[in-house]
């Protein structure tokens, strides 16, 4: 009898000593706050906002370039034969206009070992006074480079409503009337709300739904689409790892096209220099 009452006393201490518990630990607390206060602002980010004036406003420089013929004529002249002009705004099916950039090839093994080879593409529709972007669509396109079967996947993040909330915060031209203020470009204003994130859409094209080509050069999607999910739909909410990732994505995708965008519109100054250096060449 005493054997058997140490075994219960043994077996009711181990309860209370291994039993799972009830109440959050601190960095348990500090996640799900971190967790809850993301999705109450629905992964606002001022760095997007940011980003997005910024593009928008190197489009308007492209745009005014292409308007000037400025590429026409360096394509034209500035070599000793003439190159093909290059195109850089396109219209979709509804006639409305876009900018295409390619972002590169490359091998994905994060279902390895399954391997896959995918290309990034970017669409960026901006507004009609180029002021701002109504549209921006992030593409990846993916087959398997093994097997009996391929798969042509295409997945795409859409934002239609990418603004920058308020005018550009200006700085004023001196301080005090001493050394004029420095800042970086395109500075939103930090007393204006940043615009919220949560209808980002992702949507999933499979070759098992329809066929669609491995080029996809166009937003006029030729594939039916299997699968849409918004950011942070609050009836069907997302994994918060799933939806940082997506989030992540986008933002990192916005960071490498600035950059390029950056690129592409020094390159057609120095083309636009090229021009005019060879038209007053008179030695």
């Amino acid at each position: 009898m005493r054997i058997s009452l140490t075994i219960l006393a043994f077996l009711f201490l181990s309860v209370e000593v291994f039993s799972v518990p009830t109440t959050l630990i601190l960095p348990e607390k500090e996640y799900y706050q971190y967790v809850q206060g993301v999705r109450t602002r629905k992964f606002s980010d001022r760095e997007i906002d940011r980003l997005h004036l910024s593009l928008a406003k190197m489009l308007e420089e492209i745009k005014g370039h292409v308007d000037a013929k400025t590429i026409k004529n360096a394509a034209r002249y500035n070599n000793l034969l003439p190159i093909p002009e290059e195109t850089l705004f396109l219209k979709d099916k509804e006639g409305k206009e876009y900018y295409s950039i390619f972002l590169g090839q490359g091998v994905s093994i994060e279902d390895f070992p399954t391997t896959e080879i995918f290309n990034k593409r970017v669409y960026l529709y901006p507004a009609e006074d180029k002021k701002s972007l109504t549209k921006v669509i992030v593409q990846f396109v993916k087959v398997n480079t093994q097997g009996r079967e391929y798969v042509k996947e295409m997945r795409r993040i859409v934002n239609t409503n990418p603004i920058a909330p308020g005018p550009p915060k200006v700085e004023g031209e001196k301080v005090n009337g001493d050394l004029p203020k420095n800042q970086e470009p395109y500075t939103t204003d930090p007393e204006i709300a940043p615009k919220d994130n949560g209808d980002l859409l992702v949507e999933y094209y499979s070759g098992h739904d329809s066929n669609h080509p491995w080029v996809q050069e166009t937003p006029d999607a030729e594939a039916t689409l299997s699968i849409s999910q918004k950011l942070q739909d609050e009836k069907d909410l997302l994994p918060f790892p799933s939806q940082k990732k997506v989030y992540l994505a986008y933002r990192d995708i916005l960071r490498e096209l600035d950059s390029k965008i950056k690129n592409k519109l020094y390159n057609i100054d120095l083309d636009k220099k090229t021009t005019v250096k060879k038209i007053i060449n008179f030695d």
